[in-house]
């Protein structure tokens, strides 16, 4: 306990708010799972048996509010940053958001990064407090601890998003650093539900268990769960506004181990426990940056 506080003291200039709450993790397994294979029968069946796996830990989350800049996406692994998109109040369908928001945040990404180029493939607004649909259509928060990719997972989404070989080959020669980059952003000031991200320096990527689903057509995805360690350093943005958006890494080809594919998990402030669903959009995309 002491070492946390400490630590977290180093990072800011000011005493940090401490959210006491709860985080889901997997079990601690002796192996990975084997893949779910939605081409076989009996498979979705096996996916909801996996929550069984799940395990509640109590977590300090602390807020970084005042003390942002002390964070980066280069060596946290995530970054808060100041970006205000005019008209962004009345943003709340897909087709708005493909029209304002995507446009805005690969411009947000190339800054942050230095991208010549960003690609997104996928984005997703969350507004309602639970939802029975599944996987990519589920819109209420997640609340598990996971990574979008594993270091497999991301490369192989990369090849099925760009399906020109020479293209393909061009955009991961070894000069060229790619990056799967999550920008989540409220689109109202966030009371429940917020988001909580881990310290990639507080991290050991062994804690990510690789959770492959296989689909029809041969397509497979691989995103991670991960399984609690003690020493692991969590962190928010109270009372985040939409002109706060948190900047994250799910893959960076030019790290070696785990490819820092940062842990996020939606969490209960027992603040805010009543209050009405969040509202928030995620827009993910490959960034590629010429070294």
């Amino acid at each position: 306990m002491a070492t946390e506080t400490t630590t977290t003291a180093a990072l800011c200039s000011q005493e940090t708010d401490i959210i006491s709450t709860t985080l889901t993790f997997w079990k601690n397994l002796t192996s990975p799972p084997a893949p779910l294979d939605f081409t076989q029968p009996g498979t979705e069946k096996i996916f909801d048996d996996l929550n069984k796996l799940n395990e509640t830990v109590p977590i300090m989350i602390h807020d970084i509010r005042g003390c942002e800049s002390n964070f980066s996406l280069e060596k946290n692994g995530f970054q808060y940053v100041d970006h205000d998109i005019p008209g962004l109040e009345k943003c709340k369908t897909d087709d708005e958001i493909r029209e304002v928001l995507i446009p805005a945040t690969e411009e947000l990404v190339k800054k942050i990064t230095g991208a010549y180029r960003t690609l997104v493939f996928t984005h997703r607004i969350r507004n309602l407090a639970s939802d029975t649909s599944k996987r990519a259509d589920n819109r209420a928060p997640a609340h598990s601890v996971h990574t979008d990719f594993t270091s497999a997972g991301a490369l192989q989404h990369l090849s099925t998003v760009i399906k020109d070989p020479d293209t393909l080959t061009s955009l991961t020669n070894p000069n060229i650093r790619v990056l799967a980059i999550n920008v989540w952003r409220p689109l109202k000031r966030i009371q429940k539900d917020p988001l909580a991200i881990c310290d990639w320096r507080s991290f050991n990527p062994s804690c990510i268990i690789p959770n492959r689903m296989i689909f029809p057509g041969g397509f497979w995805n691989e995103l991670g769960k991960v399984k609690y360690e003690a020493g692991q350093k969590w962190y928010t943005l109270k009372g985040q506004m939409p002109s706060e958006p948190v900047v994250f890494k799910q893959f960076d080809s030019r790290v070696p181990e785990g490819g820092m594919t940062v842990p996020h998990s939606a969490f209960v402030d027992p603040e805010w426990v009543d209050k009405e669903a969040r509202e928030s959009v995620e827009i993910k995309m490959f960034a590629f940056v010429e070294e």
